[in-house]
């Protein structure tokens, strides 16, 4: 049986930490959990956790990196379903949205993150992991006529954050959320030979 090296041994230690700091975080809030808790439930000591993350705050960022990444592999994942890049944008919009309500992603990624991280360090795990593919999603849709030809950014940005607002609603509706999203994408859509209009 091959021996595992220091650095996949590492690796697997890290990977461990960043779950269950994510797992805590998310059920807790981060000012309720402690850092010898979370090398804890990962099976460590805490003298593991500190030597792969300066403080809970670094750990805290590790993990809402990964819940982030994680969250872009699902939304991408739904949106490959769709026989075009408008029903793609409308799957991983949905998907984004339910993956957002569910218990703890809240508080994670939308509560806690900007205020624990700050906004700079907030909004570029954001673009990396979501603005960037919707506004690239969009762009997709504008191409084949889907939408109306405009700057993706804005609407890019304008649509996360509202996806955002509504994945912390007090008490959502999923059903209601999923409902509300397609509207919006329906009002964005572009009929068949519409001409632009700003009103």
């Amino acid at each position: 049986m091959k021996r595992r090296t220091q650095r996949e041994r590492a690796g697997t230690t890290r990977g461990a930490l960043i779950a269950a700091a994510s797992e805590l975080f998310a059920e807790r809030g981060y000012h309720q959990v402690a850092a010898d808790s979370v090398a804890r439930r990962a099976g460590v000591t805490s003298g593991a956790l500190y030597h792969h993350f300066r403080d809970k705050r670094d750990l805290f960022g590790a993990a809402v990196d990964a819940a982030e990444a994680r969250l872009a592999r699902r939304v991408a994942g739904a949106a490959a379903a769709g026989q075009d890049p408008w029903e793609r944008l409308q799957l991983g919009i949905v998907e984004y949205l339910e993956a957002c309500s569910e218990p703890g992603s809240g508080r994670l990624l939308f509560l806690d993150a900007p205020s624990i991280l700050g906004a700079g360090e907030w909004r570029r795990i954001q673009t990396t992991h979501h603005l960037r593919p919707l506004r690239a999603a969009l762009a997709g849709a504008m191409r084949a006529g889907f939408l109306e030809r405009q700057p993706p950014d804005p609407l890019a940005r304008l649509l996360l954050g509202a996806l955002g607002e509504a994945s912390i609603a007090p008490s959502p509706e999923q059903g209601d959320l999923r409902v509300a999203a397609l509207w919006l994408l329906g009002r964005l859509r572009r009929p068949a030979g519409a001409q632009p209009s700003l009103v």
